[in-house]
């Protein structure tokens, strides 16, 4: 993973991209600084003394081979909020995923993987071009159109997992988070047989406790009766924290186009994902 450093959020989301949310409440969004003093109580002299803390701790442990540059570890940082012990070990089963599942990380890149099939043709990933009214990155998932016939299950995952990347690259997407919006929309007994409870647990694994993205909410669309039964076994693996960040619409999703752009809700339901376009997305992956 590369990423940069030094990131300022200065970007003004034009109101008429987004439904329902006040302008007043755009222009008010904080600065990466901002945000990182009153969420994680970030000030220079905490920074520095945690990374100091990490490197040791890093360095101390002789078969973990990191990057140790400061905006590497201010990533594991100021997702566990500035607990240095908890980074380090979010740094360590991070590095101990990829390396218990190598054919999920290996030649991660949109020419080595369905990437056109998954996001432009099929649109089973949508990274929105803009933020939601707190300033967080908003990505559509399409779990319930997912077929073996466009790509494998795992190739599914490492589509997610280069734009996973590409999301590390923003300081603002670290500090602020990132939404979700799942829709489920055609999910069966078919995907039961591939959505295990041994997926689902790596799965959730990687997201909860190894990757250092900040998820602030999960909101599940198109929900039929049978994906209360995945949600279940998702709830063995899912801290209680994460539990409460799931919010669920059914059918109806009033209220979704106040939380997330529109670029990241169906057509069918207002909005315009059907017709998002990638160029953007591909350009900065590649």
């Amino acid at each position: 993973l590369h990423y940069t450093k030094g990131y300022r959020k200065t970007q003004t989301i034009p109101a008429c991209v987004m439904s329902g949310v006040d302008p007043e409440q755009i222009a008010s969004l904080d600065s990466a600084e901002d945000v990182a003093l009153k969420e994680l109580g970030e000030t220079p002299e905490v920074r520095q003394k945690a990374l100091n803390e990490l490197r040791q701790l890093i360095s101390d442990e002789p078969s973990l081979r990191c990057p140790t540059d400061d905006a590497y570890l201010l990533k594991f940082l100021r997702v566990r909020k500035y607990d240095t012990q908890a980074a380090f070990k979010s740094v360590k089963k991070y590095f101990k995923f990829r390396t218990d599942h190598p054919e999920m990380f290996k030649d991660l890149a949109p020419s080595k993987i369905p990437f056109d099939a998954v996001c432009r043709t099929h649109r089973l990933i949508t990274v929105s071009r803009h933020r939601d009214p707190m300033g967080r990155m908003a990505v559509m998932l399409k779990t319930g159109a997912w077929s073996n016939e466009i790509c494998t299950l795992n190739d599914f995952f490492r589509v997610a997992f280069v734009l996973c990347d590409h999301f590390l690259l923003r300081e603002d997407s670290v500090l602020n988070g990132v939404v979700v919006v799942l829709d489920v929309k055609g999910i069966g007994l078919y995907h039961l047989v591939h959505y295990t409870p041994s997926v689902i647990g790596t799965l959730i694994s990687y997201v909860q406790d190894c990757v250092p993205i900040r998820l602030k909410a999960v909101y599940v669309i198109n929900n039929p009766q049978i994906f209360d039964l995945i949600f279940g076994i998702a709830k063995t693996f899912l801290k209680a924290k994460l539990v409460n960040r799931f919010r669920f619409f059914g059918y109806e999703p009033n209220g979704l186009h106040e939380l997330v752009p529109d670029d990241v809700i169906p057509e069918e339901h207002g909005g315009t994902n059907e017709r998002y376009n990638f160029n953007s997305i591909v350009r900065v992956v590649n």
